[in-house]
């Protein structure tokens, strides 16, 4: 998100729209069966530490895609980086 925004309160805006949908996403296809194919575009139905502790192993499949979009990220901001002129 740095990387593209021009402001920091866009910046932070962005961030916290991305967690709050994400999070908004993940609750409702919990919580309403029309809409349970949308639980795999929320990072939140990825993220399950407790599965780990209760099962005794990491579920791997989605440590992976946590792990895979993490390091598209950066590829993604490397290349914003790259092509930003930074001079004031």
């Amino acid at each position: 998100m740095s990387a593209a925004g021009r402001s920091r309160s866009q910046v932070v805006g962005a961030t916290i729209a991305f967690g709050a949908v994400g999070f908004a996403l993940n609750f409702v296809a919990l919580a309403w069966s029309k809409a349970a194919p949308l639980r795999f575009l929320s990072p939140f139905h990825y993220y399950t530490p407790g599965d780990a502790l209760a099962h005794g192993a990491v579920p791997w499949l989605s440590a992976g895609v946590l792990v895979a979009v993490g390091l598209a990220g950066v590829a993604a901001a490397f290349g914003l980086l790259a092509r930003r002129d930074l001079a004031p």
